[in-house]
């Protein structure tokens, strides 16, 4: 389906809208029509043979029409507006929810910047092209076939010299038409670099001051930017040839009826009036073919952007619910993995035969060096990405053949990175259950050690927080996200190295306030911390892909293979909750922590 059939597919929601912007629309051509034909009578009739009684007639004609045309324009222009802004609004919600229903592997691929411009710049386009270049082209091709009704029936000699420039128009215009379109939607694809640049620039601000890199992120801007002003200014000059040349061909058309049409008013053939007539009606036709082209470039820059759209829309989830998909039951947490393969599209395999399972109330805890497939498990787990082949399954239950929403609902997720919505505490603890009381919510953030801070503030649990939980400390942004999980209440808890970001005598106090917590619960954890990897009842141990241990602490450590080189360079060196603490004051966190 062509982009502007996909766009009129939501223009026709409004069809009774649509049916009264056509009305207005020709109601105007027709009057901006009559107006010449009053003028050509005005000089045959009054100023020729003198009949000065239909000058008040025609005076009070024209004024008539004039008010009439307006109030119609108005009507036309205000419900093409209305019904632009209607449809952008529909598709932005469109857009909007298939980006919320996209898997991983999308955001993996595309840019956010990309995506910010499609649903900004590009929706915006589409709103002009409906409130503005689409009407116009329509009004100019109803008012060229109306003048050319009335011509004809004037003088069909002087019609057929004056049309003699229309097929030269119409054939610049469309050739300016296939150039113009891949160039603006190259300009689009640059635009959204520029935007991916600002936003990943913007988030990543502190770190450019940090590291003195600021006149190297603006010598990358600089060259986005430079690229997005070259394919405009080849759009330019296209643009600025082809203008000229319209000017030339509207004037050419204008000399063709003045000197053909003077010689049929020397001859008898016409009347002054008629000539003159002829004049208006190539005036009404010389300013929308002027900007013809304009018209024309705005139009293509708008499908080009409805293109980049509808790429979206169109963009099929990997990760979706089959069409007999069923609701996942209240779960036990019995997780198991059948021989599970997986790898990121095309890249080499991530995890390879992976096999193991964890039963209800057990916590496993994941162990091995960046890339051996640690986050992959997890994120098969609560089926963010699909296995490559074998099978995840809950408490018997292929993951893949139940409804999404169902299964995440009872899975409870710490990220690694903390990200905190711009709104109250409250309303970031209670946004996976927005229903939870304030008992619920405290009792979630005593647990997760962070209602002492939080009280501390002048607004407590109202206090908003800044953008991404800028305001907050790492190590509270991390408990504020710790008590958003357990509030949850959910059977299968993972904390993908959760803790990293808290001291060690907060981590302690929040490992001792989940123990009785995690008794019902299956929990995988994914960190460096000692205390937590020998807790746990199982520790799995990744290498490249592949499991190449498992068991609990002691018996990897009889093992004497990799956990043990793990754990004699790295976890050894840890400090112990019992060795000496820090200060109640240092740990507690009061304030809002830089």
């Amino acid at each position: 389906m062509g982009t502007v059939t996909r766009i009129f597919s939501y223009v026709r929601r409004y069809w009774l809208l649509e049916l009264l912007i056509l009305i207005c629309m020709g109601s105007v051509v027709i009057l901006n029509l009559a107006i010449p034909m009053l003028v050509r009578m005005t000089i045959d009739r009054v100023l020729v043979q003198m009949d000065y009684k239909l000058l008040l007639i025609i005076s009070l004609s024209i004024v008539g029409i004039t008010a009439l045309r307006g109030t119609l324009a108005y009507a036309q222009r205000y419900t093409m507006e209305y019904v632009a802004q209607r449809v952008v609004y529909d598709i932005r919600n469109h857009i909007y929810n298939a980006l919320e229903r996209q898997s991983f592997a999308f955001y993996d691929r595309i840019q956010t910047g990309q995506l910010m411009s499609r649903v900004t710049s590009d929706v915006d386009l589409i709103r002009g092209f409906l409130a503005w270049s689409l009407p116009t082209f329509i009004s100019t091709m109803v008012t060229f076939a109306g003048i050319l009704i009335i011509t004809l029936s004037m003088s069909w000699k002087l019609t057929l010299f004056s049309l003699v420039t229309a097929p030269i128009v119409f054939l610049v215009a469309y050739r300016f038409s296939r150039s113009v379109r891949p160039i603006y939607y190259e300009a689009q694809q640059r635009l959204g670099t520029i935007n991916s640049v600002l936003q990943e620039n913007l988030t990543g601000v502190r770190v450019v001051r940090a590291f003195a890199k600021e006149e190297l992120e603006e010598e990358k801007f600089r060259i986005k930017n430079k690229s997005y002003f070259d394919c405009n200014i080849t759009a330019t000059r296209l643009r600025a040839k082809y203008i000229p040349f319209m000017d030339l061909i509207t004037g050419i058309g204008m000399v063709i009826i003045l000197l053909y049409g003077g010689l049929q008013v020397v001859s008898g053939e016409i009347t002054i009036g008629t000539l003159v007539a002829f004049n208006s009606y190539l005036t009404l036709l010389i300013m929308p073919m002027r900007f013809l082209g304009f018209i024309t470039s705005f139009m293509e820059r708008a499908l080009a952007g409805g293109k980049r759209i509808f790429e979206i829309l169109d963009a099929v989830p990997e990760v979706k619910d089959k069409p007999d998909a069923i609701e996942m039951p209240p779960i036990n947490g019995y997780v198991r993995f059948d021989n599970v393969s997986f790898s990121y599209g095309q890249s080499p395999a991530i995890l390879k035969n992976v096999i193991f399972e964890a039963k209800p109330g057990e916590t496993i805890a994941l162990l091995g060096t960046t890339g051996s497939g640690k986050s992959s498990i997890i994120n098969l787990i609560a089926r963010f990405y699909d296995v490559t082949d074998g099978r995840v399954t809950i408490d018997g239950y292929d993951v893949r053949d139940v409804k999404i929403n169902s299964l995440r609902k009872q899975i409870g997720i710490v990220p690694q990175e903390t990200f905190l919505f711009s709104t109250t505490i409250r309303e970031n603890i209670a946004y996976g259950k927005p229903s939870a009381s304030m008992d619920d919510i405290v009792n979630a953030a005593k647990v997760a050690e962070a209602h002492d801070f939080i009280v501390s503030f002048p607004q407590g649990y109202d206090t908003v927080v800044g953008e991404r939980g800028v305001t907050l400390s790492g190590g509270q942004r991390q408990r504020v996200a710790i008590a958003r999980a357990l509030l949850m209440d959910p059977k299968i808890l993972i904390l993908d190295d959760s803790t990293s970001s808290v001291d060690i005598e907060t981590e302690y106090e929040i490992q001792r306030a989940l123990q009785a917590l995690l008794r019902n619960r299956t929990t995988f954890v994914i960190t460096q911390r000692l205390s937590t990897i020998k807790s746990a009842h199982k520790i799995i141990v990744l290498d490249v892909g592949q499991i190449v241990e498992m068991g609990t602490h002691e018996e990897l450590m009889r093992n004497n293979g990799l956990y043990k080189r793990i754990y004699d360079t790295q976890l050894a060196a840890q400090i112990k909750p019992e060795e000496p603490r820090l200060s109640s004051e240092e740990s507690s966190g009061k304030g809002l922590e830089g």
